[in-house]
């Protein structure tokens, strides 16, 4: 795979997992999982506790690179486009990620315990006080941002992380996208 995005040391084994799934997790054991990878069944436990760890990795990798970011060192447009570039250049394998339903409604409340922890993080950094109503508000958006992560990393889509994030952009609460905005100046590249 040719990858765009950059990988720290730590990852590159979980990246070589990644790749070696071409059939749906269900389908493939621990053993051909390493076979395909080029990586000892004690180097996988190393990294995972179970083939079903894979999906919340990438989930927890994908958010810390890009949205976890918003309103630390991204704005939100490039935190969201981020995102969806990674999530578009990994959809081959993201694909192959499809798991049985009581699976994915555990990796659904890991992903939204995840994205309020760092939401919430994000805002009391930035001392923004976050009160009853503003928290319903906060976990509505991560609702929708599950939501649109998944139905806009389909192949039927647009692969244009920028017309992504200008569908997404209306559905992000206004409090909420103020709270976490950056000024232009203090965001990276």
């Amino acid at each position: 795979m040719n990858r765009v995005l950059f990988v720290p040391r730590e990852d590159e084994v979980k990246f070589r997992v990644l790749e070696a799934l071409d059939a749906p997790l269900k389908e493939l054991t621990v053993e051909a999982i390493c076979r395909k990878s080029g990586i000892s069944k004690p180097t996988f436990y190393r990294h995972f506790s179970s083939k079903m760890d894979i999906p919340v990795w990438v989930s927890d990798f994908m958010s810390s690179k890009s949205l976890d970011e918003i309103g630390r060192s991204l704005t939100w447009q490039q935190g969201l486009e981020l995102f969806f570039s990674m999530g578009i250049q990994l959809l081959p394998y993201l694909q192959n990620l499809t798991v049985d339903p009581g699976s994915y409604a555990v990796i659904c409340k890991q992903r939204t315990e995840h994205r309020y922890r760092a939401i919430s993080d994000t805002l009391a950094m930035r001392g923004v006080e976050i009160d009853d109503s503003f928290k319903s508000t906060i976990e509505g958006y991560i609702k929708l941002e599950l939501h649109f992560s998944e139905e806009r990393l389909d192949e039927g889509r647009t692969q244009d992380p920028r017309e992504v994030f200008l569908v997404v952009r209306p559905f992000i609460p206004e409090r909420l996208y103020r709270a976490l905005e950056l000024p232009a100046a203090t965001t990276r590249p």
